[in-house]
């Protein structure tokens, strides 16, 4: 369910400005420049509302951005290529399967899927349903303590907490999530993000940027909105 806006201002403290201190892949990149990849694997189904802002906000923060959709979001791109960025924005949908939650690929569903990941989904760390996903439990296999870099990862789909502390003991400085689901499609929850990132690029931090966005949303839309609650685990100090 949606956070309602008659009660944003009391919820802010609580809900939105959360801080709770809190086999690998092999760096691509060299030397100092900051990476960014802007990852929707269902972007043919769900495309991104205005995504030349989301890349223009990164650029203008100094990162080099990777944006990349569909099956270009693999299950082995996921296994092994998250390590290589500064920040990661994820822009998925997720299901539920016998107590575990699992974040969309791009990975295709197909039966061969099925016979390559047996052991993976025997472990629960992918599951097959309406989309091939990975679980909290894939992430914590495979990427292992230090292999994260210490940036941010933000994930725009609901109830992806179970994440946070897989990204964090990974080596990820924060963790940003929604605690509501929300459609992808309709342009709104990118608009939020948007919004929230947009703070970051003007240099305040994750845990400054949280009661900034608060205070926009109710300006805006007093009580005739419905918004769903963005949430940071982590280092609130980070800026991008």
């Amino acid at each position: 369910m949606t956070l309602k806006t008659t009660l944003l201002a009391a919820l802010c403290l609580f809900t939105i400005c959360v801080s709770i201190a809190g086999a690998s892949a092999s760096p691509l990149f060299t030397g100092s420049e900051k990476r960014a990849a802007l990852l929707s694997p269902m972007e043919d189904w769900r495309s991104t509302w205005q995504l030349e802002d989301y890349v223009s906000l990164l650029k203008g923060a100094g990162y080099l951005v990777d944006v990349i959709f569909n099956d270009d979001v693999s299950i082995a791109f996921l296994m092994n290529q998250l390590g290589n960025y500064d920040l990661i924005i994820l822009r998925t949908d997720s299901f539920a399967h016998e107590g575990f939650s699992y974040y969309c690929s791009g990975e295709p569903v197909t039966y061969q899927a099925r016979k390559t990941y047996a052991q993976e989904i025997s472990d629960r760390e992918i599951e097959i349903g309406a989309c091939l996903g990975f679980s909290s439990k894939f992430i914590q296999h495979n990427y292992p303590a230090g292999t994260i870099r210490n940036g941010m990862i933000f994930v725009i789909d609901g109830y992806s907490v179970d994440l946070s502390q897989a990204f964090l003991t990974a080596g990820a400085a924060v963790y940003v999530g929604y605690y509501d689901a929300y459609p992808l499609g309709w342009g709104r929850i990118d608009a939020l993000s948007i919004k929230w990132l947009s703070y970051l690029a003007q240099g305040y931090s994750v845990k400054e940027a949280n009661p900034l966005l608060c205070n926009y949303l109710y300006r805006g839309h007093g009580s005739t909105a419905n918004w769903p609650s963005i949430f940071y685990y982590g280092d609130g100090s980070f800026k991008i």
